[in-house]
């Protein structure tokens, strides 16, 4: 199977590490060429065209997720995306027309929805073990703030963290 990734950032480099243990061509791409070429060489990847490939996942900032979901959909390369979708209501509904009318498989990345801690509390909640929920209060941290320039590409820590 041939995957291709697009954004090698954090959350990129992360999945190109897992998926060149999985598959049998990781096909990677970033808007930094070096960056790149760096990740590929140590990953024994290649730099390409992710679009060219069975798969596609998409780490790139929030604010292009539903341009290329949509490319995706108009290849019929199935997709998964990190979350959200898009950064508003109009271009995920565009995304999900796309996906629905090309039939294309899009899986976005909730992850807190498997997590063990998480899943733990709605059960307790909807066992009614918790009683009434009046608050809820999350909180969440990265290792290290991210890059300068990624911070105006993206939803912002409220819309790409609250969506879970």
């Amino acid at each position: 199977m041939r995957v291709g990734l697009l954004g090698l950032g954090r959350i990129g480099a992360f999945h190109a590490a897992t998926l060149s243990a999985l598959v049998d061509e990781l096909v990677v791409s970033d808007a930094d060429q070096s960056r790149a070429e760096e990740v590929a060489g140590r990953l024994k990847a290649r730099v390409g065209d992710p679009f060219d490939a069975d798969a596609v996942v998409i780490a790139t900032p929030t604010a292009t997720h539903a341009e290329l979901l949509v490319r995706a959909c108009d290849l019929r390369v199935p997709a998964f995306c990190e979350k959200p979708a898009a950064p508003g209501v109009a271009e995920t509904i565009r995304v999900a027309e796309a996906a629905e009318r090309s039939g294309t498989v899009v899986h976005i990345g909730f992850q807190r929805r498997f997590d063990a801690g998480y899943t733990a509390a709605r059960e307790a909640l909807r066992s009614g073990e918790l009683g009434t929920l009046h608050r809820v209060h999350m909180i969440t941290a990265d290792p290290a703030p991210p890059a300068p320039g990624y911070v105006p590409m993206s939803g912002g820590i409220f819309r790409d963290c609250h969506i879970h």
